[in-house]
């Protein structure tokens, strides 16, 4: 029976997945297939075994089938609760699958370490014909998960984007390239010196100066924590990710011209989301990024291990084509 607790287990995180997505419980009877999942852990014990497997590949099949539905016409909206979802995968799983090994770097000092980012001296192997090559590469980036309030969210402190300069400078006096990995809603906001407009505009000039390599991922891009470490020399993009220069929530307070405690509607949110044209294939078509990396249905998770496979392809060709 572990067995079959073990599959109705992923059935309900399949659904609560659906269920952050569109954002109310109601689409595709979401409801009703989860107190179906309840009803089977409760009474599976009168069910035969062949009986109850046929139960549970009933229930999936049709949750596959909302899958594929909600994959056919993903708003923008949604597609920003994709990449906010605490089953997405962050840059720690990255580091564990696309990297051979890697070694996470601290701050200068007590105030500059920032868990929100993460810099981490990293390594890769590349076959050529039948050799095999080992490179050394610098990871920039934010970490939203394994410890997401701990991390602010991925949303980094001027420290933390003073951390990620100081490796930005040790790249360039070692020479290897660098992987920036963009997964934040946008920066903390401090007013207090160093505040956050001043560190990101220090990165930024630092990074136009940088003689070696750098490519850029964005998932999550928001505001002025993206341009922190944003400025690359090829700029990618995951399929189910968004760039935008503002959050949506953000826009609609604006847009709605909401007091202080007021909250935007759904409708209004959903509205601006549309407007700012903050897809990959927008960003793609206006110039933003260079390249769209595809991600499977309904986006990536920690357990898609081809998608990492595939990301590793896509960010080497990046970085090949930078060296050529």
């Amino acid at each position: 029976m572990n067995e079959f607790l073990q599959q109705l287990h992923k059935i309900e995180e399949r659904i609560s997945y659906l269920l952050q997505i569109k954002d109310y419980s109601s689409w595709g009877n979401l409801d009703g297939f989860k107190a179906t999942c309840e009803r089977l852990k409760q009474t599976m014990y009168d069910y035969s075994a062949e009986e109850l497997q046929a139960e549970i590949r009933k229930l999936g099949d049709s949750i596959g089938f909302l899958e594929e539905r909600a994959e056919e016409h993903l708003t923008p909206m949604e597609r920003v609760r994709i990449v906010r979802s605490g089953q997405r995968f962050s840059l720690k799983d990255i580091l564990e699958n696309v990297y051979e090994d890697y070694t996470e770097l601290g701050g200068e000092d007590d105030a500059s370490v920032d868990p929100a980012m993460i810099c981490a001296k990293a390594t890769i192997v590349r076959r050529i014909k039948n050799k095999s090559r080992t490179a050394s590469v610098m990871v920039i980036g934010q970490e939203t998960g394994h410890g997401e309030e701990y991390r602010n969210g991925g949303s980094c402190r001027p420290e933390g984007n003073a951390k990620a300069r100081r490796y930005m400078k040790v790249a360039a006096t070692e020479g290897i390239p660098i992987h920036f990995y963009i997964f934040t809603p946008g920066s903390y906001p401090v007013e207090e010196y160093p505040g956050a407009a001043q560190q990101i505009a220090r990165n930024i000039y630092t990074m136009t100066k940088l003689p070696v390599p750098m490519v850029s991922l964005i998932s999550e891009g928001g505001s002025g924590g993206a341009e922190a470490i944003g400025l690359a020399d090829r700029r990618l993009m995951l399929s189910h990710g968004y760039y935008s220069v503002i959050s949506p929530e953000g826009a609609a307070a604006i847009e709605g011209r909401l007091r202080e405690g007021e909250r935007a509607t759904p409708e209004l949110i959903e509205q601006c989301a549309s407007q700012m044209k903050i897809t990959a294939e927008d960003n793609l078509r206006m110039g933003y990024v260079d390249n769209i990396i595809q991600e499977p249905e309904l986006g990536a998770r920690p357990y898609h291990y081809d998608f990492f496979r595939s990301l590793r392809q896509e960010i080497l060709r990046a970085t090949d084509e930078v060296v050529l």
